[in-house]
């Protein structure tokens, strides 16, 4: 027991003062590296904060002198160029950001500082001439009554300038005689930038880019765009109507500390020497206790197979576990020979094991690990992973060969499941006629059945690494979209299964396209993480064309209905010519015209339907009054209003003039949307309930047309589907499809909310 309790003193000491040590080393890198972190980033913080400041400064001049120049148009609307010139010069001091500045009164140039630049601008008109990025601009500052900034495009002539434009309206007077006209300063892009740092070389970089982009071109205004991928330290530029974002990064990285190597060198160094050094002593002291030490843990308490064979192959020593492993009593495996008691005599291959244990007993080193198939006392098979060695007499020849093994036979059975299973599915998705294929987290292809060769065309190492939107028809790429934030909102959804299955448009190697059925579904790593996309597809080409067949025949049927509707609207004129009809005879002779006008309707609006759905629907925008449009509907609805004891109540939120709501759009569209979606409402409504109309206009147009009554659940989903109804006999399911469809024809968009227990809401948004 003394001599145990002074080993482990003397082997605790080194490593104690080992770790000792290294945890000194750790300590000082540590803080060398955030001494130097701290340093630079205190650098890089400077500079970032000097650029903004500069780049404040030149934005924000700009934006004083249109302040001044405004207010001074407000009071003098009628200002000379003389005038112009006197004020301009005045203002302009001490601002050498400025190149020019111009005044266009009703959007022509009327006005410009220095008088070198009127005679190019002079007579020009904004919204017509110069840049297409420029126009755009003046229309969306006059639209919004907000001021607006042109950033230099590196791709146009214009590279040089930075444009802000501001809109003057009058006071005392309405839109459009209010709007005098536009402001625009020039600012010399260069010269702001260089004050600012940009595209200058030095210890810190810099780089300035807009956040969002409306034309979708490169966002990037001044500097290097590398530094955007260096993780750099950020700041945000606010300009008029958008917002600039100015970043900043060692020019080398943010490296570590230039002594780290040298702190980490001689650290290690001292952690290895010294500790090393102190157990090559207690090694010398300790040395025979550690031997006997070893051999008596190797034998009490090894988990493991421990065998020693002698030159012959006979088995000279094993330990307790192997001998409970193999089934054997205490003694009973000393002196068999391995091979034909634990080890077969031949492979599963026919290989000869005595042959392979006798090159191993003669050169061990040339197989020091291996695995081989064992056999316990009762027959059952098992698999052992052996790392040998070669036991050395005191002349130093081989005596034999020391053997020790882990059992690794779950290993070996999972590995042949795997096999087995990874030959099923492979046998499955090679036979298969659907095509089956994988994607991984950017939605690359990462496997694809050889059956999208023969549909498709394409060659397997044509398609895998490619992204699926390479494959895709434009419209499929829109709908390839939709169908991931389906995915994301279900796979949020903890009890619901993340796939869903839709019809994408796929492209060939001829050129053509083909229809394929896909479902989808998401997969998820262990740890519960997205790695990718499985998705099974189905040729379904010829059901597509199936559909655009009906859907042609369909749409001739309604044209070639029109010409006899001609003679029905038409005949009852002639027929009151001839004269002598009395009451009756008139009245159905009018019964026949409205009916032939309602149909001819219905088969224009079906026409209308199809051109909306095909995306060819020209709108003939009129100004309406929503509020006209509302009480027209509500006073042709008024018997049913009655006769379920209806309450109908309409109320406007925000702006609203001399008790009017109008908005652009086209009447019959727009009074048939809201007709379809009021009689909705008014049907859903149980008996002396209430339908509640709210307008709200903000930047658009809200309306919230909410009654009493649930959607059904069965129909939630398929709210606004073609053709989907909860109840057939009460309508064709058409109302809230073509109503989506009016909405979103116009550039807005229709929900329905039924978040709230009884009621139902559905919300109608237009720009």
């Amino acid at each position: 027991m003394a001599v145990s309790m002074l080993k482990r003193i003397t082997y605790l000491i080194p490593t104690l003062i080992g770790l000792m040590l290294a945890v000194l080393v750790y300590v000082g890198y540590r803080t060398e590296q955030e001494n130097h972190a701290q340093t630079v980033r205190a650098k890089v913080v400077q500079t970032l904060n000097e650029g903004k400041a500069s780049l404040d400064s030149a934005i924000g001049s700009g934006i004083h002198l249109i302040s001044a120049m405004e207010a001074f148009l407000k009071v003098n609307p009628n200002l000379s160029q003389a005038q112009f010139a006197v004020l301009a010069d005045a203002l302009l001091v001490n601002m050498p950001a400025v190149r020019s500045l111009q005044l266009a009164k009703d959007d022509v140039v009327s006005h410009a500082y220095p008088s070198w630049s009127a005679d190019k601008t002079f007579g020009r008109k904004l919204t017509q001439t110069g840049p297409v990025a420029l126009r755009g601009l003046v229309s969306r500052a006059k639209a919004t009554g907000r001021r607006q900034i042109l950033a230099p495009d590196k791709h146009a002539l214009e590279a040089e300038e930075i444009v802000i434009l501001a809109p003057v309206f009058l006071p005392g007077k309405e839109l459009p005689e209010s709007y005098w006209g536009m402001i625009s300063v020039h600012l010399d892009a260069p010269a702001l930038f260089r004050s600012a740092g940009l595209g200058l070389s030095g210890e810190v970089l810099l780089a300035l880019r807009e956040r969002t982009t409306q034309d979708g071109r490169d966002s990037l205004l001044a500097g290097d765009p590398v530094v955007f991928d260096m993780h750099p330290l950020v700041r945000s530029v606010h300009v008029p109507s958008g917002e600039w974002l100015l970043a900043a990064a060692p020019s080398g990285g943010w490296t570590g500390s230039p002594h780290r190597n040298y702190i980490l060198a001689f650290g290690l160094l001292a952690v290895v020497l010294i500790p090393a050094s102190l157990w090559a002593v207690a090694a010398i002291i300790m040395g025979r206790l550690k031997d006997r030490e070893r051999y008596y843990q190797l034998v009490h308490s090894a988990k493991s197979i421990i065998m020693r064979i002698n030159m012959d192959g006979d088995i000279v020593f094993c330990n307790e576990y192997a001998e409970d492993f193999y089934g054997y009593k205490p003694g009973e495996l000393l002196g068999k020979p391995l091979v034909g008691t634990l080890v077969p005599r031949r492979t599963l291959e026919g290989r000869s094991m005595r042959r392979y244990l006798d090159r191993l007993l003669m050169d061990p080193s040339a197989h020091p690990f291996n695995e081989t198939m064992n056999v316990r006392k009762n027959g059952e098979i098992v698999w052992v992973a052996w790392a040998n060695d070669s036991v050395r007499g005191k002349d130093g020849s081989s005596v034999g060969l020391l053997c020790v093994g882990t059992d690794i036979t779950d290993r070996k059975l999972m590995e042949e499941a795997l096999r087995q299973r990874e030959k099923q599915y492979r046998l499955l998705a090679e036979n298969v006629s659907d095509i089956i294929w994988g994607l991984d987290a950017d939605y690359r292809f990462t496997y694809v059945s050889p059956s999208d060769e023969s549909v498709r065309g394409f060659k397997r190492p044509d398609v895998l690494g490619r992204h699926i939107q390479d494959f895709l028809t434009p419209a499929s790429k829109t709908k390839f979209k939709d169908i991931l934030r389906v995915l994301d909102d279900l796979a949020e959804d903890q009890e619901s299964v993340a796939s869903v299955t839709e019809d994408l448009e796929f492209t060939c190697t001829d050129g053509n396209s083909v229809w394929l059925e896909s479902h989808l579904g998401i997969l998820f790593s262990e740890e519960g993480e997205r790695i990718g996309l499985q998705g099974v597809s189905r040729d379904i080409s010829d059901r597509k064309l199936a559909e655009a067949l009906r859907e042609d025949v369909e749409r001739m049927a309604r044209h070639d209905l029109k010409t006899p509707l001609g003679a029905v609207i038409g005949l009852p004129d002639e027929i009151r010519r001839r004269g002598n009809l009395d009451a009756a005879q008139e009245a159905m002779l009018a019964t026949i015209e409205n009916a032939g006008a309602s149909m001819l309707e219905q088969i224009n609006r079906s026409l209308d339907l199809y051109k909306m759905e095909c995306g060819t629907y020209v709108l003939d925008r009129t100004t309406v009054d929503v509020l006209d449009v509302l009480e027209q509907i509500k006073a042709e609805a008024l018997p049913h209003i009655r006769e379920k004891g209806i309450s109908v109540g309409i109320e406007v939120i925000g702006d609203q003039a001399a008790g009017t709501l109008p908005v652009s759009a086209d009447a019959e569209l727009f009074r048939s949307m809201l007709c379809n979606l009021i009689l909705n409402a008014l049907e859903a409504s149980p008996e002396s309930g209430s339908v509640s109309i709210v307008l709200e206009r903000h930047d658009g147009l809200t309306i919230t047309i909410r009654n009493q009554g649930e959607v059904p659940l069965s129909v939630r989903e398929t709210f606004f589907d073609k053709y989907s109804t909860s109840s057939p006999a009460r309508g064709s399911g058409l109302g809230t499809y073509s109503a989506r469809l009016i909405a979103r024809t116009h550039g807005g968009d229709i929900a329905v909310e039924t978040g709230v227990p009884g009621e139902t809401s559905v919300i109608v948004t237009l720009p």
